[in-house]
């Protein structure tokens, strides 16, 4: 018999951990998804966009980011966080159709800001174990 907990007590400690960062990026992520909509003509771009805030801010707040916050400043965190994302994305899709990427545009757009998001995460991380 194995020591790992049943998957559904790892489940809910998954979602009650950071309960405040994983709320504040999903109501982010579907204010920019329909924000997005009225901006952009392109519904991946939306989505894109969505799951670059709901998904990936709070894993970078959990695995990269070295302090842990509660409540109220972790919620400010993260929609922090969302707005540097979405800034970051809609520049770099703008330069994207301005380049003549067309419909790969938001794509690159994505892969562009997901990079950025985890390289300034790890390096502001390392930055604070070093000091």
């Amino acid at each position: 018999m194995s020591d790992n907990p049943p998957l559904r007590d790892r489940l809910q400690r998954d979602l009650t951990d950071n309960f405040s960062v994983s709320a504040s990026a999903t109501l982010a992520a579907l204010i920019a998804l329909f924000a997005f909509a009225r901006i952009g003509d392109s519904a991946t771009g939306g989505l894109l966009l969505a799951l670059a805030i709901a998904v990936f801010v709070p894993y970078a707040y959990e695995q990269f980011w070295p302090e842990e916050y509660a409540g109220a400043a972790a919620a400010v965190w993260t929609i922090s966080a969302a707005l540097v994302t979405t800034g970051l994305f809609v520049g770099i899709y703008q330069l994207s159709l301005d380049a003549g990427a067309g419909a790969y545009a938001p794509g690159i757009a994505f892969v562009v800001t997901v990079t950025i998001q985890y390289v300034v995460a790890a390096l502001f991380m390392r930055a604070r174990q070093n000091a």
